[in-house]
This record gives C-alpha cells, structure tokens and sequence, in this order.
C-alpha cells in the first residue's frame, strides 16, 4: 500500500487532479483494508480539492467503520462530512465491475429504488440502514 500512496503522490506531482471516481476507488481500498487513517486523509483531501462525495464515499466510511465494529466512532468520520445533501451515485459504474459494492451502498440503492417518491438525505439513509442493521441490539447514533 505504501508503494500505491508513494505512486498517487507522484502523479499529484505530475499535475493530476484526482476526480470523484479516483478518490473512492481510493476510499473503496482503505475501507476494504481498514485503513482508517488514508481513509481520513482521502476525506480531506477530497474537501480541499472541492469533490463532493457520493453514495459511494459515505458507503466507505460506514462500511469500514461498521465490518470492524467500531460503529460507536462513526459519528467522528462521518461528523467531517455534509450529512444534508441527497444521495446520488457519480462514481463511474466501471469501479463496481472490479471492486464490487458494499453493503451500505446496496442497501441504500435498494431503499432509494423501492421508496421513489421521497427525497433522502445522507443523514437520514445511514440512520435507517444502522436501524436495521443493529435491529435486536438498539444502538443508535445521533442520526
């Protein structure tokens, strides 16, 4: 992994400028391998560059934070994140060919298809899917 940040700094040096797409197969990596830190540094690395995150980010961030059963730190990833606007998916659809979605994402797509006549926000999608995730265990977040 050290080998991959070394290469995406080069690029950036190169003059890359990194677009929705390439920050979350970024995020989709370091959630996928509990890289919580990158995970972080992407986020802001994102907000500096102006990129709003999509569906797909905040699947990151929920799904690591959740497979790793640190749910109760989410609100400290997810509290750096504008939580009000509605979701939508921009990430280019060839990231799901190679690296799958994960389970906040279909969940979410799933929910979003089947109630089309209500606007969701992020705030309220993660609050939902944490619902019915930790259904028998009752925790809940400030969401």
């Amino acid at each position: 992994m050290k080998s991959l940040q070394r290469e995406f700094l080069r690029m950036l040096d190169a003059g890359f400028r990194p677009d929705l797409t390439s920050f979350n197969i970024r995020a989709l990596a370091f959630s996928r391998m509990s890289l919580f830190w990158d995970l972080h540094l992407s986020l802001e690395h994102m907000k500096h560059e102006k990129v709003t995150p999509d569906l797909v980010t905040y699947g990151c961030v929920v799904d690591a934070y959740l497979d790793r059963r640190l749910g109760r730190n989410l609100d400290f990833a997810l509290g750096k994140m504008y939580m009000d606007d509605h979701p939508l998916v921009s990430t280019d659809p060839f990231v799901f060919e190679v690296l799958g979605k994960g389970d906040f994402h279909s969940s979410s797509e799933s929910l979003l298809e089947f109630t089309r006549q209500r606007e969701w926000t992020y705030k309220e999608l993660i609050a939902t899917y944490l619902k019915k995730r930790y259904r028998s265990n009752q925790i809940f977040w400030n969401y």
